[in-house]
């Protein structure tokens, strides 16, 4: 699921409001669980575990995710836009500590 860069560091799949490269790895343990490795990249390639899910807890955040995205949406149909920039949101949310 992560792509690995030119030095063999994984490529991020996308970068959080605090400015922070996340990536997503499945990961097998010895039993054959499969869990999903949520980390942010920190200074000299190495990464940071945010959080670990298995399947019920990952369908838990897509239910979540979901919920979020049509409460967005709605609010932009009604007119409301809550779409921030990027300056807006290192204002609100800031950078990230690592």
């Amino acid at each position: 699921m992560t792509q690995q860069g030119a030095a063999g560091t994984p490529e991020p799949q996308f970068i959080d409001v605090q400015r922070r490269e996340i990536t997503l790895r499945t990961m097998s343990s010895e039993d054959g669980v499969e869990t999903l490795a949520i980390e942010k990249l920190v200074r000299g390639g190495e990464s940071k575990r945010l959080m670990l899910l298995n399947k019920f807890d990952a369908q838990q955040l897509k239910d979540a995710l979901d919920d979020y995205l049509k409460t967005i949406y709605s609010k932009e149909l009604a007119g409301l836009n809550t779409t921030l920039s990027p300056k807006d949101m290192l204002e609100l949310f800031g950078e990230d500590d690592n």
